[in-house]
């Protein structure tokens, strides 16, 4: 497995950097761009030969989930050689792809560029300044939703359109932000932000008023790990400020000072539980990972994150961390706490891949999100049984240390 960026220690220090994906979002996808026009850039996997195949050698390395990494090139040939064109998000995922082409030797022109673009110049930071701002995987409202992000917390900016941005949230996931869900920033911004005295919203879901008083005008909604900046108190009130410099007033029973609730976290199997049954009754949401509505892998990383531990966002990426625990029929070697992890087989390609996720509570039972949050049964006797994930190959993983 690849390391995070180091640019994700920019971050707040924060298991609720919760945002880009639903439960799976894995699909096929080419080493793509452009449109297959005589002369025109086409994509990689179109040409046959050593050329596709050294291209997505370095795309496996430094992509192998689309939604983790920047890696969109075409080829256009000139002559004897090959333009190289498109996009990655690391210079030496650019660097390794010209030196592959080379040595099939091939000449190459080089034309990938490395974002973020240079049309953001210094603000290519950005921090959420909705409670929950969707992310899209097309700059589009009617786009499907991949994930979501939280007030407060930031987000990396790659390229922008008029109106949308192409961002990463500290867990690695890509998302398209509408422009005014969030704030474009210089680093020194960010670091400032991250260094003030952060209130997290410990409530379901509140509002901040302008004034220190339940009739006042509403500036904004926030929701359950949401974060915002004291600047004051009045009474029973904090007085905040968000990302966007807009300020209200919060009641200090929806909010905890950031740092020392982050001290007080301490995940056991038992808090996993409590943590997950809060929950139950919410909503599926395709995309969601926030009191709002909550899809499998998006509950299973709130419930987690509540616990100050931080997981991915993909069922699929989520299937990855910890460390694998033996399931039998009797899941005799399962503890509460760990991650089911549900394989299906494509109906595009008929691949398997892990396509939902849920946590274990123990004697079969486990918690999840799928047409709301729930507990069901594995055993077939029980009035909670899930028959659909009972069909499924599981998979179990252990998060918590032993």
């Amino acid at each position: 497995m690849r390391m995070k960026k180091t640019w994700f220690g920019l971050f707040a220090v924060a298991p609720f950097a919760l945002m880009p994906v639903a439960c799976s979002h894995f699909k096929p996808d080419a080493v793509t761009a452009g449109a297959q026009t005589a002369g025109a850039a086409v994509p990689i996997n179109a040409r046959p030969g050593p050329v596709p195949l050294a291209i997505q050698g370095v795309k496996d390395r430094y992509a192998p989930d689309s939604h983790m990494a920047i890696f969109n090139l075409g080829v256009e040939s000139q002559g004897r050689g090959l333009v190289v064109t498109g996009e990655v998000s690391e210079a030496a995922a650019k660097l390794e792809t010209v030196q592959a082409i080379e040595r099939t030797g091939i000449k190459v022109i080089d034309r990938i560029i490395v974002l973020p673009g240079e049309d953001l110049g210094d603000q290519s930071w950005g921090i959420a300044c909705l409670s929950v701002a969707n992310g899209r995987e097309k700059p589009d409202h009617k786009a499907e939703m991949g994930t979501q992000v939280l007030m407060g917390h930031a987000v990396r900016v790659w390229k922008g359109t008029a109106h949308w941005f192409l961002v990463q949230s500290s867990d690695g996931y890509l998302a398209w932000l509408e422009q005014g869900s969030f704030v474009r920033c210089k680093r020194e911004q960010l670091d400032a932000w991250n260094s003030s005295p952060l209130l997290m919203v410990t409530a379901f879901e509140d509002r901040v008023l302008e004034q220190p008083r339940a009739d006042a005008e509403e500036v904004s909604d926030v929701v359950m790990g949401n974060l915002v900046a004291k600047i004051g108190e009045d009474g029973d009130w904090f007085k905040i400020k968000l990302p966007d410099d807009r300020t209200g007033f919060l009641p200090k029973k929806s909010a905890q000072d950031y740092a020392a609730w982050k001290q007080s976290r301490h995940a056991t199997p038992e808090t996993i539980e409590q943590v997950g049954r809060m929950f139950l009754g919410r909503p599926y949401l395709w995309g969601g990972n926030s009191p709002k509505g909550l899809d499998c892998s998006g509950f299973a990383k709130l419930v987690f994150a509540l616990n100050g531990l931080e997981l991915n966002r993909n069922a699929s990426e989520q299937a990855r961390q910890g460390t694998e625990v033996p399931v039998d029929a009797n899941l005799s070697q399962l503890k509460k706490g760990d991650l089911l992890c549900f394989e299906s087989r494509s109906r595009l390609d008929g691949s398997e891949r892990i396509s939902h996720v849920g946590i274990y509570l123990g004697e079969k039972r486990f918690i999840q999100s799928s047409q709301r949050v729930r507990i069901s049964s594995l055993d077939s006797g029980s009035p909670l049984y899930d028959e659909r994930h009972s069909r499924m190959r599981i998979y179990a993983r252990r998060i918590l240390k032993e």
